[in-house]
């Protein structure tokens, strides 16, 4: 850097400005239209300085000359024998470079320059009053200009102007100024997202935006235009339902191009003691999140912001604060996150260092306290893209060298455990249940000898598929679970199996299935195998809507081949979609023929229909009942406080819940039609009951009320 021809600033010079920094409530990264000075940030010049009566102005330029704005320039007394550590007059840069102090005392000042994307800049001692000094800054940095504008077209003065990397970083922010001009200078290479607010007006996110060197860098076409947002509030709790204050929640857009990353410029607030929060957005689609250490966040909730319409702007006036909440509160459940750990060992006993452990999630419990309803997507926005079982997540953990292994940060809810290892034959473990907070130790899990089942998977040319998912399920039943791997880079896989037949199946991306019979004997090792799969090119388009003619907006749907029951052997779906808030959808990429179609809605029971790609889908989801009762000991009538409900119905439908303290239990989003009942304690003789579960009147209320299941003693 140079002032002038100035030198260099040396590095204590950068010591003398956290000090600045640090001083009173007008430090150096307050901004403000114009030169200010130290009286006017804090107090009145020391009693022992002249009266104030100089100025110090001047420009700051990059080092190809080009104006930088929103540099701060900060003014150090040297009156105190030269330290220059005194309280430093303050000013900020206009959108042409100049800068102006006014109100100094003469004297020795020492000059600081600091701009964002630039080392700092000195000078030592101006001489108090002083005009058109010049200050070059080392460097050219790129900028991005414009302006912000109200409703209408008035400039937006004072409004905060936002910018974010598209690839990711911290935010930056300034100040719309005279005219609703604004600039951001010292920016890196790459494009930047851009959005200007103003008390409850927000502008539209402009992306993709390059900044570039030069005169006057990057200008926006178009103004940042201001309009009202709409309030969107809610409330942050943990699994206990208390609210929790102080945390910070995130609305992220998800109106984002395909491949691009995370929201560069996500909205941020905090919450109140209470755990309530309020967001201003404009419209579009968000998704809202919040973190907490040892938490996990249950659900991400999604909520649509409408735009207003141009009669609603004419007939409010331009000074209206933002419009009342237009949307119910959002619940965001922040609940203890449970943990699973265990050792893997070989048929010996040794530990198998390296073996991959898998918590694959079933479908969540409702093990957590509701204070309210759940958004419509709320349980579809969390699932992942390509899940066919978990409404939840999957994860993952490495065996260490003597075979332990630990899973964190589990939703609770029923989990199976999956053990994968090249050598053994894969293991899964029955169905087990986690509480918040739990620590679930499992113990020693023992993998079996296998003999080693290799191949490759193709495509239609005989080119290898990295990452196609191949299963095996016992005997020409597809829907006898088995455990699958994953092909590398040349498409080739390897799953160690026990003796007997198998069924071998692979499906990808933009690929239809294929499956192939394979027989496993003891002492040899079957020839490779070889699937190749067909491409997939068909279009799935329909509307999804429950018997009452309601259109299920956000559904999540799952495809799946015509002839294998949805997740049961381990295969991930063909393709996957949400359907819009009319309730229609538009899958592509499938393969031609006959499928089945697997649609979930936190509101409604799963079910799992057939459809033909290539035509119309009306997909018809029934209505859910439910169940709430109670489970007694038969003798005395007091409430069984500990057990389990287990639930079998129509088509193969289950469901489970956990007995309460009080003997209660509930059963929702039940598929009507018969259902057997199984109720299991500790202490008593499990006891069935079926009955007939109708349709719920109203969605969220249990059809069956009440229930009584008595338990005998063991």
């Amino acid at each position: 850097m140079e002032f002038a021809s100035a030198r260099r600033a040396p590095p204590e010079l950068a010591a003398l400005a956290l000090v600045a920094l640090a001083l009173g409530p007008g430090g150096a990264c307050h901004r403000h239209r114009g030169g200010a000075t130290a009286g006017a940030q804090g107090g009145a010049p020391p009693a022992a300085l002249p009266a104030a009566t100089a100025r110090v102005a001047g420009l700051v330029l990059d080092g190809r000359g080009q104006p930088v704005p929103d540099a701060r320039v900060l003014a150090f007394p040297l009156a105190d024998g030269g330290a220059g550590v005194g309280e430093p007059a303050r000013a900020t840069a206009e959108l042409d470079g100049r800068f102006a102090l006014d109100h100094l005392s003469p004297g020795p000042y020492r000059i600081l320059v600091e701009a964002a994307g630039f080392p700092a800049a000195e000078l030592a001692p101006i001489a108090a009053p002083a005009s058109d000094l010049t200050v070059k800054l080392t460097g050219a940095g790129r900028s991005i200009q414009g302006r912000v504008v109200g409703e209408r077209d008035q400039p937006a003065v004072g409004a905060r102007v936002l910018l974010g990397a598209e690839a990711g970083g911290p935010i930056r922010e300034t100040v719309a100024r005279a005219d609703g001009r604004f600039a951001f200078a010292g920016l890196g290479d790459g494009a930047y997202a851009l959005r200007a607010v103003d008390a409850g007006q927000v502008s539209a996110t402009v992306r993709e935006v390059v900044a570039r060197e030069g005169q006057g860098g990057t200008a926006l076409g178009a103004p940042l235009r201001l309009a009202r947002g709409q309030v969107v509030p809610g409330r942050l709790v943990q699994d206990a339902g208390a609210g929790l204050g102080g945390f910070e929640v995130r609305a992220e857009s998800t109106d984002l191009p395909p491949g691009a990353g995370d929201d560069p410029l996500p909205v941020v607030t905090r919450t109140d003691p209470s755990g309530m929060f309020t967001f201003v957005l404009a419209p579009g689609a968000y998704r809202l999140t919040a973190a907490r250490a040892g938490h996990v966040l249950r659900r991400a909730p999604s909520v649509t912001v409408k735009p207003v319409t141009a009669s609603v702007i004419d007939s409010v006036p331009a000074a209206a604060p933002a419009p009342a909440a237009a949307t119910p509160p959002v619940l965001l459940e922040l609940v203890r996150g449970a943990q699973v750990s265990g050792r893997v060992t070989d048929p010996h006993g040794g530990g198998v260092a390296g073996a991959r452990v898998h918590c694959v999630a079933s479908v969540m419990d409702d093990l957590t306290v509701q204070s309210g309803p759940l958004p419509l997507a709320a349980e579809a926005a969390a699932l992942p893209s390509g899940a066919g079982r978990a409404l939840g997540s999957t994860r993952s953990a490495i065996a260490d060298a003597h075979g332990r292994f630990t899973v964190d940060d589990l939703i609770p809810g029923r989990y199976r455990i999956e053990v994968a290892e090249a050598r053994f034959e894969p293991l899964r473990t029955d169905e087990l249940t986690l509480a918040p907070g739990e620590r679930r130790e499992l113990g020693p899990l023992a993998l079996r000898e296998g003999f080693p089942v290799t191949g490759r998977v193709l495509d239609e040319a005989g080119g290898p598929i990295e990452g196609a998912r191949v299963t095996a399920a016992a005997g020409a039943d597809p829907s006898v679970a088995g455990l699958g791997t994953v092909t590398d880079g040349a498409g080739v896989f390897s799953i160690a199996l026990p003796p007997g037949d198998y069924r071998l199946g692979a499906a990808a991306s933009g690929h239809g299935p294929a499956r192939a019979a394979v027989a496993v004997a003891a002492g040899a090792s079957p020839p490779p195998v070889e699937l190749r799969l067909p491409r997939a090119e068909a279009v799935l388009e329909g509307l999804v809507r429950d018997t009452g003619g309601r259109p299920l907006g956000r559904a999540r749907l799952l495809v799946w081949p015509r002839d294998g029951v949805a997740g049961a052997s381990g295969e991930a779906p063909l393709g996957s979609g949400s359907a819009d808030v009319g309730g229609h959808f538009r899958l592509n990429d499938l393969p031609a023929g006959e499928l089945r179609v697997e649609v979930q809605h936190p509101d409604y029971p799963r079910v799992t229909l057939p459809v033909t790609a290539g035509q119309f889908a009306t997909l018809t989801v029934p209505l859910p009942g439910g169940i709430t009762g109670e489970a007694r000991a038969r003798a005395s009538g007091a409430a069984v406080t500990r057990g389990r409900v287990e639930a079998s119905g129509p088509e193969g439908a289950h469901a489970s819940a956990e007995i309460q303290r009080a003997g209660s239990f509930r059963l929702p989003r039940l598929a009507p039609g018969h259902w057997r009942l199984t109720v299991s304690a500790p202490g008593f003789h499990p006891a069935d009951q079926e009955l007939d579960v109708p349709a719920s009147a109203t969605i969220g209320e249990p059809s069956v009320r009440d229930l009584r299941v008595e338990l005998d003693p063991t």
